[in-house]
């Protein structure tokens, strides 16, 4: 009883993981237009051509992914 409860439980936490990277991987990446108010909310300080840089310097490929990371 204890092996069938625990199967389930390994199944169900294996689905939500696979469906988890499956939903993130058909998510396309934002524009810079659809991240500027996120971006200005976070970031009141800084100008329009200020988040325009930091969204170019978190978003470029150049082969390998910018191992910066986001702010």
């Amino acid at each position: 009883m204890k092996r069938g409860v625990f199967a389930v439980i390994c199944v169900v936490i294996l689905s939500f993981g696979i469906g988890t990277a499956v939903y993130a991987a058909g998510v396309g990446p934002s524009t810079f237009k659809e991240m500027l108010p996120f971006m200005k909310e976070r970031h009141p300080n800084l100008g329009d051509s200020e988040l325009e840089q930091m969204y170019k310097s978190c978003h470029q490929q150049e082969g390998v992914y910018n191992t910066r990371g986001m702010m």
